[in-house]
């Protein structure tokens, strides 16, 4: 599944940091779409996932080649920042 989102190049995911290996396989995973996964459940109280294999790939506009753990990561503690 390929990402269609506008996300795909807000300026804000050029600040990520680069993810070229697929070691863990998320090499392509859209890094806006992790973001967003990340914020929900930081809101939400969820426990953090670890595969983001669900998620939508995307090699456009800013988020190509981005962290998408990274992505989440920093999704899920605005999120949980923002529930408190």
């Amino acid at each position: 599944m390929i990402c269609k989102k506008n996300h795909r190049y807000l300026p804000e995911y050029a600040n990520l940091p680069d993810s070229q290996d697929n070691q863990s396989g998320d090499r392509h995973i859209c890094a806006g779409c992790a973001y967003e996964e990340g914020l929900k459940d930081g809101m939400a109280g969820n426990p953090r996932k670890r595969d983001l294999s669900h998620l939508p790939e995307s090699q456009a506009g800013t988020v190509r080649h981005k962290g998408a753990k990274e992505a989440y990561d920093e999704g899920y503690n605005e999120g949980f920042r923002r529930s408190r």
